[in-house]
């Protein structure tokens, strides 16, 4: 039987389709390869969304390469679509020759990419992305001819090692902020339908899972023709409905949402949400900046104000909810007060997690023409730094309001005396763990919240599921 590699790197939509791909290899014939063994097909999923996404893609590409140096290779991802022309550079470097390859990204056909790569040698079908073309002129010509990129791929069967299941609902950008390369690589913005995403969950939860986190590129889009929230249509959001259907499967414990934007968390939404048990009360909403300037320069759909009422929308709704975001640092033009506007906004919303990033100019973003704004590298990491020390000064006064209080969460791991998991609120729980808890893994337990850890919080487990022998 022959096997496959698959190797992911970015975002949760990415580790959807990879596991979308995986279903498909088994479904031909293929058996995932363990980690002594050769594939004889290495599939990589990559990642564009920064020049060190870019880099971590290339050098997994040669680790998988030199694992397997006979195997025919699918380069899968954003990175496909950008810059194909330096991935098969880098092939030829290692000695691929462009038979045993395919570049398949999401202007394209990514199912019979992989179809045509378990198949090779073939001769390249010279339509692969990158030949001639500039990335815009991919992009025009994707929408154009209704590339399906990974709309065609099976649905997801399993998430081995994981006791989450990430399930995709939309895909696509067109939204263009001014420092991302996404609208240019996941040109076409589309949805699943509701029954298939329906469908899928309810499999994903006969296999074990017992927490689904619905996911996608602009999330808030799910249902809509664009991401563009001044031409969406009056009326219910789609997504507000789907949460409803999920959140009522049997079997699901906690349905947790991955991404939204701020003009996303409506009434309507938190009335949904609020009337749902299932419903995990975690919020990720990307920050990207608190000042207005700079919002204006990213192209972000809210302001420091809007993003502010989003906040106080969501802590009117719900008792402690968890509130994370992403903050890019450095962008062009970025000034000391508008880091201090930064700053400021975190501390009023009282982030648990804020995941910083210096600012990475992608050639062929807005951004990339007035990289030189940027401001130098040694003012960044100090503005980093200062960030850092608030999101563990509020990271540990979330934690804190949970001490001495008993607690659900999902058991992630569990072996060698210590248990960890997640509680809906997404507080990493560990706890010492009794005999036989590798039973645990995947099981829903009561913990006792003992102290703030430098990790999230330490616990003593209360109770476990009945089902389950500890001795």
């Amino acid at each position: 039987m022959r096997r496959f590699s698959l190797t992911t790197l970015g975002c949760k939509v990415n580790q959807y389709d990879s596991r979308a791909l995986a279903a498909l290899l088994e479904r031909e014939g293929l058996r995932a390869a363990q980690s002594d063994e050769p594939a004889d097909l290495a599939v990589v999923n990559t990642c564009c969304v920064t020049a060190v996404a870019m880099r971590k893609s290339r050098n997994a590409l040669r680790r998988v390469l030199r694992r397997s140096p006979g195997a025919a290779v699918v380069v899968a991802g954003c990175y496909g679509d950008y810059d194909a022309a330096r991935l098969r550079r880098l092939l030829d470097e290692m000695g691929v020759p462009p038979a045993r390859a395919v570049i398949a990204g999401h202007h394209g056909d990514l199912c019979a990419a992989v179809r045509k790569a378990l198949h090779l040698p073939a001769p390249p079908t010279g339509d692969e992305p990158g030949d001639g073309e500039s990335l815009r002129q991919r992009r025009l010509r994707a929408l154009r001819d209704g590339a399906p990129g990974a709309a065609n791929l099976p649905p997801a069967e399993k998430f081995p090692g994981r006791k989450r299941a990430f399930v995709k609902v939309q895909d696509g950008c067109d939204a263009f902020c001014t420092y991302c390369v996404v609208p240019y690589t996941r040109s076409r913005v589309w949805s699943r339908p509701a029954e298939e995403i329906l469908a899928e969950c309810r499999a994903l939860l006969a296999a074990g899972h017992r927490e689904i986190v619905l996911s996608g590129v602009f999330l808030g889009a799910y249902g809509r023709a664009t991401a563009i929230r001044r031409r969406w249509p009056d009326g219910p959001a789609p997504l507000v409905d789907l949460l409803r259907r999920v959140a009522r499967l049997e079997g699901l414990w906690r349905v947790r949402l991955s991404s939204l934007e701020p003009g996303d968390v409506t009434d309507e939404l938190l009335d949904a949400a609020r009337g749902e048990p299932a419903f995990a009360p975690h919020f990720h909403l990307p920050l990207q900046s608190g000042s207005a300037r700079v919002l204006r320069r990213m192209n972000r759909q809210y302001t420091p104000a809007g993003f502010a009422q989003a906040v106080a929308r969501i802590r009117r709704a719900f008792d402690r909810p968890a509130l994370t975001a992403d903050v890019i640092v450095g962008f062009c033009g970025e000034s000391d007060d508008d880091f201090s506007a930064t700053l400021r906004v975190a501390r009023e919303a009282g982030f648990a997690k804020i995941h910083a990033f210096p600012f990475s100019a992608i050639p062929g973003t807005a951004a990339w023409e007035i990289r030189a704004e940027a401001p130098p590298p040694k003012i960044v990491r100090a503005r980093l730094a200062e960030l850092a020390a608030l999101e563990r000064e509020l990271a540990g006064a979330s934690r804190r309001r949970f001490v001495g209080e008993t607690l659900e969460a999902l058991v992630e791991t569990a072996g060698g005396g210590t248990a960890r998991a997640l509680t809906d609120r997404h507080v990493p729980m560990t706890f010492a763990a009794p005999l036989g808890a590798g039973k645990l893994a995947g099981r829903v337990v009561r913990v006792r919240a003992e102290a703030v850890t430098p990790d999230g919080l330490s616990a003593t487990l209360i109770d476990a599921p009945p089902m389950l022998s500890l001795s």
